[in-house]
């Protein structure tokens, strides 16, 4: 997957509702705009690397870029409300990474 438009796109077909907050951080919301009684969070590209964030801040490295919509998918699906944090199951099974405070600094988050 290389656009946010392609993954928009897929999600869409999914059901799942987005909006291109900025040209590069597409938000992933039951609602638009995002409102925290409706799970939502974000996704970016960053030096070929793919992300999910949370609004806490946290930061998750997606290891599979092929795996994107449906990762965003069961995100979306893990919770009814906003959620500040991925579960530790949830992000085991993804394969997510979540970052470090100094890895989100460095890499300009």
């Amino acid at each position: 997957m290389n656009t946010y438009q392609q993954l928009a796109e897929r999600l869409h077909a999914r059901k799942i509702g987005s909006f291109l907050q900025n040209s590069d951080l597409l938000v992933i919301s039951g609602e638009n705009p995002a409102m925290p009684h409706s799970n939502s969070f974000w996704v970016t590209k960053k030096d070929r690397a793919w992300f999910i964030g949370t609004w806490l801040p946290t930061i998750y490295l997606v290891a599979d870029e092929k795996q994107l919509c449906d990762i965003c998918e069961a995100v979306f699906k893990s919770s009814p409300t906003a959620i500040y944090t991925v579960a530790p199951d949830l992000t085991t099974k993804l394969n997510l990474h979540r970052l470090t405070n100094s890895e989100m600094e460095e890499r300009g988050f």
